[in-house]
């Protein structure tokens, strides 16, 4: 199977049937991260953070993977937002402005103004204090997160986002022989283009009906070709999303495909989208890269490089990113992807790779 035909068959798969981030995992994944929660582990000490020119000492810890968690007061006491602890539901608020996300001790489970999503890192209480993922409330939160390796500083910064709103849309159907179907969509309010947000939404609306379609067609061909002695697995279809830029008068976004019909595991496919927000239409990867020429070049370049670095055992050598290559924006750069299968193995997941978009303005 030549390289062409094996990215139409992903691309068709994602179409029919139908992401990870390291934020968004989808619901099958999450199991198995709350199950592994038991015994969560994070290692307290004082952590240093740099916000503009005050280097703080904040209480923290660390989990066995390097992943930093803060306490609970330090994000109303010295970022300003408002937080709340709920002794009964256990179940811990976070508030700032257009944002409220909530999550409950020990659980994987997290909610952005509405907008339900997985994650592998819960909260966690110690002697009475309750400790967040740094990383996954701030970014969440629009702010960026940033480390150095050499003094073990980790900064933080507040992101300048659009004047907006993004409220969630979800749909959910449950059967009675195991089968369900989950929907979850973004929508713009308060924007000053309205013409344009309402042309977005459209679009976030139509995508969404058109997963619905495939979910219905998909779950009744596996009802239909069930082996009654076999277990009665659950046949899950989930789409979620995830936001990853909304800055500029940009929103970039991918939905998250997930199936799951029995076996080891189920099958996640991405599918992203970068909106220009004064006019509402679609952006191409040509226009975010400043409409640089030798823009393949450059990622193709940045790639190779990064992948030298990982040393990932591919299944095929990389050669070029494909005219309808994946991509989001993130930060300060673009990030490209690959589906599943299409370059790595199922266990290394979907491969992402960032480029500074400052590399394509240099090489004009």
């Amino acid at each position: 199977m030549n390289k062409k035909t094996f990215s139409m068959k992903i691309t068709l798969a994602a179409a029919l049937i139908l992401a990870v981030s390291p934020v968004v995992l989808p619901r099958q994944a999450v199991i198995y991260a709350e199950t592994s929660s038991t015994g969560f582990d994070v290692k307290l000490a004082p952590i240093q953070i740099q916000i503009g020119d005050q280097l703080l000492d904040v209480p923290g810890g660390k989990t066995k993977d390097g992943d930093t968690y803060v306490g609970l007061a330090f994000l109303s006491k010295e970022l300003g937002l408002k937080t709340s602890w709920d002794e009964a539901s256990k179940t811990v608020t976070v508030s700032g402005p257009n944002k409220t996300m909530t999550m409950h001790n020990q659980n994987t489970e997290y909610a952005l103004n509405g907008h339900t999503f997985y994650a592998a890192l819960p909260p966690v209480i110690i002697s009475g204090t309750t400790y967040l993922p740094l990383r996954l409330l701030l970014e969440q939160m629009g702010y960026k997160i940033g480390y150095n390796d050499a003094s073990r500083v980790v900064s933080i910064a507040k992101i300048q986002e659009n004047e907006l709103k993004l409220t969630n849309k979800s749909e959910s159907q449950t059967k009675t022989d195991n089968r369900s179907i989950t929907l979850q969509y973004p929508q713009i309010e308060g924007w000053d283009h309205s013409a344009a947000s309402a042309k977005i939404n459209a679009f976030l609306q139509a995508e969404v009906e058109k997963y619905k379609a495939a979910a219905i067609q998909q779950l009744s061909d596996l009802t239909e070709d069930t082996d009654t002695t076999m277990p009665d697995f659950p046949k899950t279809f989930d789409v979620n999303y995830q936001i990853t830029y909304n800055q500029n008068h940009k929103l970039s976004l991918y939905f998250i495909v997930y199936t799951f019909s029995g076996g080891a595991h189920g099958f996640y496919s991405w599918d992203s989208h970068t909106f220009d927000l004064d006019t509402g239409n679609e952006l191409s990867l040509t226009q975010v890269v400043s409409n640089n020429a030798n823009y393949k070049t450059i990622i193709n370049e940045k790639i190779k490089e990064q992948l030298k670095e990982q040393d990932y055992e591919l299944i095929e050598p990389f050669e070029s990113i494909r005219n309808d290559q994946g991509f989001y924006l993130k930060d300060d750069t673009v990030v490209v992807y690959f589906g599943l299968y299409e370059y790595a193995p199922y266990a290394l997941g979907i491969l992402e790779f960032p480029i500074p978009l400052s590399a394509f303005a240099e090489a004009k």
